[in-house]
This record gives structure tokens, sequence and C-alpha cells, in this order.
């Protein structure tokens, strides 16, 4: 068992930590009002009876006009509601020598519409006017244009506003009994946005430069010292994710030698955002080994940068988050030198009492003391699946039969009249007709419609083909193949709606249709039914591949015991979880 890993540590601002074991930052999604809730007291005092040194927040939203999600904390213009709640939330660690850091942040570009108190046809901010990138595949490019939009471009006034609500965010944590903050600068959030040269392209103050893309969180470290006493941490999260090769490395390293500079407490070294969710790698190269020297390398996802960062700033406090999932694992990485601090997110959430019932608990030895979980999707399940399309991965996949069960669910909870209707029409009624058709009205004019029909090659009747692409939604029937055609080719699309142009464009939209006929001159119902019970199957099917396992953290308290369970996370027993 490490010594380091149970030893105290002194920050710079004289913040004394009992062990080396932080709950990091995760998206609660429990506040009520942009306020904390009486779930947040239940969490964080399980946490703080745990064991752990700090408990770092998720993100307190330092604007209500933008938020990552309508369930987070943010400051408001009740200033006077905020600082009876917020006092509550902090009470709870207080006789648990467990401190509370409030981790403060603005999404920028990566707020989605309709979260905020903002109109929906409002755009986000940004350094520049670039939108999110998902992926190049028509699908990922629709969903950033209608859950994100392109930003506005940050004016100096906006810059000045973004300032200040940080420091004013600052001030009131540290009235509200917070023991500091944490400026949250990484996971594509507004500030790794100014400081990425993929996302900041600003040729002012606050851009074109190395130096000149950190500038605004330079601006905002120093004016929140201003405010705030010498004795209340202040520390910095910063992001690996848009520095991966050697000239990247060599900018973060420059960002860290500015960032340090100031009177900050720590670096938290983290990675990922919604265009590259490293956080949640599931590489098995990331899996731990039983042996330490190993179990730090291949647990700790940015280690081997925190090592490079040590190497140039040895006197610098480090925190690393991410990956760490056994007791050799986190003795391997505090041992080396490497880091000073590990954040724990999954694993705090999954064992609350991590620090005291397995990393400190002498009855386990090292190879047994793990904290697995679960892998899960970064990003949203929705952006997650965008990307997997984008890979080339179509999942879910209906080459099993898959589909099947659900279809003769269906079929079975309808009336027994009703039946055949929903049932495969039969391969004899699939007539799919060459363009030259296109003129003939229901084929009534076509003297040679009979070799006009394309020969197609049978397909098993149970085992429907899923496609994923761009559809096509209009208020009026489509009865042209050439049209069809051209209009495929021009644009990618792959199916046309009739007379269904329902679709929101202020809204995400996942559309699933079933295909009923070929948008030409044959109109026939006889496949209308099946391609319903089809669609609604396929629905089904695809709720049933997030499984809980897979879908977005969600976090729940047992009103009974005060247990903390998170949906996916498999803890407890099955007749404990919670379903959403």
């Amino acid at each position: 068992m490490s010594s380091v890993a149970n030893s105290q540590l002194q920050l710079r601002c004289g913040l004394v930590l009992k062990n080396r074991l932080v709950k990091t930052a995760m998206s609660e999604k429990m506040a009520q009002g942009l306020l904390p809730s009486s779930n947040h007291e239940k969490v964080y005092k399980r946490w703080a009876e745990g064991g752990w040194a700090a408990l770092i927040t998720g993100n307190i939203m330092v604007s209500d006009k933008y938020l990552g999600s309508n369930e987070d904390v943010a400051v408001t213009g009740s200033v006077s509601n905020l600082l009876k709640s917020w006092p509550e939330w902090t009470a709870v660690t207080k006789n648990q020598n467990c401190h509370m850091i409030a981790q403060l942040n603005h999404p920028g570009r990566q707020s989605a519409i309709g979260a905020g108190k903002r109109s929906i046809f409002s755009k986000t901010i940004a350094p520049s006017a670039f939108p999110i990138n998902l992926g190049d595949n028509i699908v990922a490019k629709l969903i950033c244009m209608l859950v994100f939009g392109t930003p506005s471009a940050m004016t100096r006034y906006d810059i000045d506003v973004v300032i200040a609500q940080f420091t004013q965010a600052a001030q009131l944590a540290y009235q509200a009994g917070f023991q500091g903050v944490e400026v949250h600068a990484a996971h594509g959030f507004l500030l790794s946005q100014f400081m990425s040269l993929n996302s900041n392209k600003r040729d002012d103050e606050f851009g074109g430069s190395t130096d000149k893309r950190v500038e605004l969180a330079l601006r905002i470290i120093r004016s929140i010292r201003r405010e705030v006493p010498k004795t209340f941490c202040v520390g910095v999260k910063i992001n690996s994710a848009d520095f991966k090769d050697e000239e990247g490395m060599t900018q973060m390293l420059r960002h860290i030698e500015l960032i340090q500079q100031e009177e900050i407490d720590y670096i938290n070294l983290s990675g990922g955002s919604f265009e590259d969710p490293q956080m949640m790698s599931t590489n098995s190269s990331l899996q731990p080994s039983s042996t330490r020297s190993r179990s730090s390398i291949r647990e700790g996802f940015f280690l081997r940068t925190s090592a490079e960062i040590r190497r140039r700033f040895p006197n610098l406090t480090l925190l690393v988050t991410g990956g760490f999932r056994s007791r050799n694992g986190v003795a391997g990485a505090l041992d080396s030198n490497a880091c000073d601090l590990i954040g724990l997110g999954r694993p705090a959430v999954k064992y609350p009492e991590l620090p005291n019932k397995i990393m400190f608990n002498e009855d386990i030895g090292d190879d047994e003391a793990r904290f697995d979980v679960e892998s899960a999707p970064g990003g949203g399940w929705l952006a997650s699946k965008v990307r997997s399309v984008g890979a080339g991965a179509e999942t879910p996949d209906a080459s099993s039969n898959s589909l099947q069960p659900h279809l003769e669910k269906i079929a079975r909870s309808i009336p027994r009249s009703s039946t055949s209707s929903y049932s495969h029409p039969g391969q004899e009624n699939d007539h799919l007709f060459k363009a030259v058709c296109s003129t003939c009205f229901a084929l009534r004019d076509c003297v040679n419609a009979d070799n006009h029909v394309q020969r197609k090659a049978r397909r098993p009747p149970d085992l429907p083909e899923i496609h994923y692409g761009l559809i096509a939604s209009g208020n009026r029937v489509l009865k042209d193949a050439s049209t069809r055609d051209r209009w495929a080719k021009e644009h990618g699309i792959l199916c046309f709606e009739r007379e269904a142009a329902g679709v929101m464009n202020i809204l995400p939209c996942l559309v699933i249709r079933g295909i009923c006929d070929y948008a030409d001159a044959y109109k026939d119902k006889t496949w209308q039914n099946y391609a319903a019970a089809t669609a609604a199957a396929y629905a089904k099917l695809l709720l049933c591949h997030t499984a809980p396992s897979r879908a977005e953290s969600k976090t729940v308290i047992d009103d009974w015991d005060s247990s903390l369970y998170i949906y996916g996370s498999g803890d407890g027993p099955p007749a404990k979880r919670r379903r959403a």
C-alpha cells in the first residue's frame, strides 16, 4: 500500500488535503431551478464520509444564459436564493475534513439549443464562428447544425462579461463556504475553445499565437485572485485533447508555463470533448494489470503528458484525472512522482467510500484493491451514436435478425383480423421500376411496364435492411423516379418522406422511417403497415441497444438508505437499480 497516497499535501494557498484522492468533477444533473437540490447534499455527504480529501463539483455555469444542461447548477440573477442553497450544499462536508471545490465553467459553443435562458433562435458564443465538428458524414453535420448551430464570434464586450461572470462566481463560492474553485479550461468548453488552434481563429489580443490564445484564461485567473483571499484555492483544469503531436505538446507546455506564473494552486490534467471523448476510451491498452509498475501506465490516460509537465515544472502541483481503476495504478502514478493528486470520477460514483473501504483498507490486498467501472459514451448518447455511424459502425446491428422478435410482438399485440396487414407482404409485391416509367401514372399508360421492372436479389422476408442517411421531408407526394434519383445524387438523400413535413429544424430530431415504396409513379399502399411496424420495431431495438451500461450516466438517490447509484454503473443488486 502506497504511503504517498495516504499522505497529506499542502497547496500553495495553505489548504491541507488529508490524502491524495480527489473526487473529480462530473455532471450531477440534479439541479432544480439551477440551484443545488437536496440530492446534491445527500450525494456529497456520502462522498465526504467516504474519506475523500476533496470533492470537485460538477459544472457550475457562470451564466444561466448558456448551460451544458438545464439540470446544471448555475449563477442566477437571484443571489439571495443562491447564497441560501449553496451554503446548505457545502455544509455537509464541514465535519469530515473534506474540502469542496467549485468547478466554474462556461460551455461556449457546447451549449445546445434550449439549454439556458436564451431564445432558441439565439446563437451560442465562441472565440470564432466555427461550429462543433462531430464528423464528416451528413448525419453528424445535421446533428451539429440542429443541436448546437454555428456560434457567434465573441466581441470584446462579450469577453469582458465572461471575465466578470467567472469572477462573480468565485466570489459567491467563497461566500457560500467552498474552499476553492477550479476554472474549467478543458473538455472543449469556452476557455478550452480559446486555447485551441482548432477553434480559435482570432487575430486580436485573444488569438493568433500560442500566448494570446491563453490570454482569456489568464485574465480570469488574475481577476479571481484579486477578489478572493489568498487562502482560497484556485485550480485550473486543462485539456490534452488538442495537443497530440510534438507541436501541440509545445503549445500546451507554454500555456502551462504562463498559467503557473499566476497564483494557482494546482493544474488538473484531463482530456476529451464532444468532438473527441478521450476519457471514455475502451481501448484494451488502457486496462490495468496486477503489476504496479505497469498499472500506472496502462490506467492513467494522461500520465505520459503529466510526466513531461512534471519534468518541466517540478514545483507545480499536478492532479491527473482519468482511467485509474486500482490501488496499484494510483500508487504507481504517485510513487513515480508523475503527479501529486489522483482524480477519480466514475469509480467515485460506483464506490462512494472508495478511499476508506478500498484504497486505504489494509484487509484488502493490493491486487484485489480494484474499482473497475463499465465504459460509457462521451459527449452524450446521441453524439456517441453519430460518431459510431461516422466511423462506419451501423449500430444497432440487425444482421442477426434482432428485429424479428419485436416485429412478432407487434403482430401479437394487434387484433387477429389485422395481423396479416402488418406482416411481410411477400417479395412478389416488391416492384422497382426503371426511371423510364416516371411519367406513367400508376403505370396505367405504360404498355411495357413488365419490361421496366428491375430484378433484385431475393432477401429473407424476416431480415429488413437498416440504412442511415439524410431524409428529405416535404408537404407533397413525390411521384417521379428521375427527380428522386437526381436529388439523391446531388444531395445524398436516402429517403423521401411523403406528406410528412413534421420535423422541426430548431430542435434535435432522430427520425426513423419504414420504407413503403420507391417515390415513383407506382403508388401502392401494400407495404405501408409493414413499414410502420418495422420502424416501430427498430425504434424499440435502438432503445434496447442503449442498455443501462451504455446510457448516459444519470444520478439517482435511493430514498431508503441514501445509497448512491448511477444509471449504467452496474452498482448494487438489480432490485435497487432505477430505470429512467
